[in-house]
């Protein structure tokens, strides 16, 4: 069985002209994608990513540059943080983040976005695998508002396995209107049989 890919490294971050380090090298590795821990150098990209379609509407990002590294930096601090960028073909194509970790009950908050939703696919189920793989992580969740603009998200978390779990009715305010936000939920079990069923080279 083909696994995914993992590569370790034990040489100094690639470091720009400016000082700043640069992106890190490739932690998973599947079908021309690649998924790298998130750097310093990425931060231009994430914001632009977060701007970009509906991805908006899955995060609000501080303001200014200054804080969105603070608030980024916040988020490397919580228990199991896990930052990553997607690549494609060596260009970035997406970013994906744990949070609101619960260490007793052992399940997460999981954001991602990507420039392309429909393209996440592969991205998605090599982080999520990450995550199951590295620690004793029961279930992924994620929720954002029920729109036409964030069905592709809807689409694109089915297809690494989550399941639609309810709908908190009115929870998010979105341009001043309430809306309908969707919860998704993946467990551990539920995503090994997923990819034992659709391709087993991302089974645990």
């Amino acid at each position: 069985m083909v696994r995914a890919k993992t590569t370790t490294s034990t040489r100094p971050r690639r470091v720009s002209s400016n000082g700043v380090p640069g992106p890190t090298r490739p932690l998973l590795e599947l079908d021309g994608y690649t998924v790298r821990r998130m750097a310093a150098a990425d931060l231009p990209f994430v914001l632009g990513l977060q701007q970009t379609g509906a991805n908006h509407l899955l995060i609000d990002l501080p303001s200014s540059a200054e804080q969105s590294v603070a608030f980024l930096q916040e988020l490397e601090k919580q228990p199991w943080a896990t930052l990553m960028v997607a690549e494609a073909n060596g260009m970035p194509m997406g970013a994906m983040t744990t949070g609101l970790t619960n260490l007793t009950s052992l399940n997460t908050f999981v954001l991602a976005m990507f420039a392309e939703p429909h393209q996440g696919t592969i991205p998605l189920g090599l982080f999520t695998r990450h995550l199951f793989w590295t620690y004793p992580l029961q279930r992924a969740y994620v929720q954002f508002p029920l729109l036409d603009e964030t069905a592709a998200y809807a689409d694109l978390y089915a297809s690494v396995g989550f399941r639609r779990e309810g709908v908190m009715k009115q929870h998010q305010a979105v341009a001043g209107i309430r809306r309908d936000v969707g919860v998704f939920g993946l467990l551990r079990a539920d995503f090994d049989r997923w990819w034992a069923k659709h391709d087993p080279r991302l089974s645990l």
